[in-house]
């Protein structure tokens, strides 16, 4: 399963393979690394560092490619 979790102009891509294992998108420099943002997931806010935050828009045109493959 993939999804796109975003809030304003951030946005976190998540890869779930399994149960069991769950793998984040690296950022791209949207956020400062140390930085954090906060995007809802399910009914509750996750907190990520800017490591895993990608622009909005660049991360929409990640999915729909992937989902084009």
């Amino acid at each position: 399963m993939l999804t796109l979790a975003f809030r304003d102009d951030h946005a976190v891509v998540h890869l779930m393979s399994d149960s069991e294992q769950i793998s984040l998108l690296v950022g791209d420099d949207t956020v400062l690394s140390g930085a954090e943002v906060e995007v809802p997931i399910m009914d509750d806010l996750g907190m990520f560092t800017g490591d895993f935050v990608l622009d909005v828009d660049r991360a929409w045109g990640l999915v729909h490619d992937f989902t084009q493959t």
